[in-house]
């Protein structure tokens, strides 16, 4: 993986430049994604049944302050939605079901500087940094009663409870990405990007009822590929340059 680091940094050193997009280009962005999931499970103690979705959208916009430099503002929304039934389980007064859901928001920003190898196609790469607020809301179901029955493995009285819990999170990231851009008119290209270091830092206030600090900090030296990404990006170029 070093090997080929190093030969793309000389290749990129090297290469002529060919193209250009100029300053004063306005890149816009609007993502919506989805997510939906469901699976029944089943152990030696119990069995039930999962369900799972998740909404976001992310708005995007981006200028070039100067040519091939481009500076990106973000703002992105998520919510997710979890919820595990058990419908048989060989012990009473047990867990018998969890539900969470939760509401994550962040701002952001990124500069990427754009090299050409051709007329077509470009690498770029740079640096991107957020900041965001989570907020969740656990819910435990049991059933807890009286009188237990040995004989049938029941309570005599049985009154399904709930216990609840609320965590927030404000969490930091700062990432390294790189990415390559395949023009296929002036305005059009096919992007592909993927971030290769990143440092998060989170901290939550308040978790469970009552207050309890915590601080995580995360170091990534490796390739993020569960973070790549692929779409369509829409240049708006300065209308001289357009006209060229």
């Amino acid at each position: 993986m070093k090997k080929i680091i190093v030969f793309m940094f000389f290749v990129l050193l090297s290469v002529k430049q060919y193209a250009q997009i100029e300053k004063g280009t306005y890149v816009p962005s609007v993502a919506l994604s989805g997510l939906y999931s469901t699976s029944p499970r089943t152990d030696t103690v119990s069995s039930s049944k999962y369900n799972s979705w998740s909404l976001g959208s992310n708005l995007g916009f981006g200028r070039f302050i100067k040519d091939n430099l481009l500076l990106t503002g973000t703002l992105s929304y998520n919510h997710t939605n979890t919820k595990s039934d058990y419908v048989n389980t060989k012990f009473v007064n047990n867990n018998r079901g969890n539900s969470s859901f939760g509401n994550n928001e962040s701002i952001g920003a990124s500069l990427l500087r754009y090299t050409f190898i051709t007329e077509n196609f470009a690498v770029r790469y740079g640096a991107a940094c957020s900041i965001g607020y989570g907020e969740a809301i656990n819910r435990t179901y049991y059933y807890n009663g009286s009188g237990y029955n040995y004989a049938t493995g029941t309570y005599a009285t049985e009154t399904l409870r709930q216990t609840s819990g609320y965590t927030n999170t404000i969490s930091g990231q700062i990432n390294l990405v790189a990415g390559i851009q395949y023009f296929v008119s002036k305005n059009l290209a096919i992007t592909g990007n993927m971030g290769f270091f990143n440092i998060s830092d989170s901290y939550s206030p308040y978790q469970h009822i009552k207050k309890i600090d915590t601080h995580t900090i995360n170091v990534s030296l490796t390739p993020s590929f569960n973070a790549f990404s692929a779409g369509l990006t829409y240049y708006i170029r300065p209308k001289v340059a357009a006209a060229k």
